[in-house]
């Protein structure tokens, strides 16, 4: 084993596991993923009822309009009371309108608001994943740069150690061509 393996493994075996930067990442962006599902929710949920409140004032309005009409043709022919039985119907029409337009003005602000929300969380959201993947490539090039010191200072130490045996070698063999110079 290496030292640099032993000194990762005793950093994994020093630092808790919950301030691991990659798993801080992971659990934010988790809880953030259920906040923007619980807000995309809540945006759908507002402009529904937006929209159902607008499409109410809308034909309010519409109402309102064609019941003027039938007044008009009315007081036209001189049939003054079908027209004014349409004009109120007209008027009861407006003032539902009058009702509805302000809750219809604060339903769109608030959806608006919600949509924006929405995007701001999608947007660090994505920030996250990025910085979570950029982390994991960061990871994967120290890895690869301790595995390649790891593999240099293996080849450092092999040739190291096949040059102290060249040199045990050749000393031997210095001591051997001394015993029989002497012999």
């Amino acid at each position: 084993m290496g030292l640099f393996d032993r000194m990762k493994n005793l950093f994994r075996a020093n630092s808790p596991q919950e301030d691991h930067p990659l798993q801080v990442l992971s659990a934010y962006i988790e809880s953030y993923s259920e906040k923007l599902r619980e807000l995309t929710v809540s945006v759908n949920r507002s402009e529904s009822e937006w929209l159902i409140q607008k499409g109410k004032m809308d034909l309010y309005l519409a109402n309102s309009a064609i019941y003027r009409d039938k007044a008009d043709q009315e007081a036209s022919v001189g049939n003054a009371e079908t027209a004014k039985h349409w004009l109120i119907q007209a008027h009861t029409q407006e003032s539902y309108v009058a009702n509805l337009e302000p809750e219809v003005k604060k339903l769109q602000h608030s959806t608006k608001q919600l949509k924006e929300t929405l995007a701001q969380f999608e947007n660090k959201l994505q920030t996250a994943k990025e910085m979570r993947k950029q982390f994991m490539l960061r990871i994967e090039a120290a890895n690869s740069q301790m595995q390649m010191n790891s593999a240099r200072n293996e080849a450092l130490s092999s040739s190291a150690l096949e040059r102290l045996q060249e040199e045990a070698f050749l000393a031997e063999a210095k001591v051997e061509l001394l015993r029989s110079r002497t012999e």
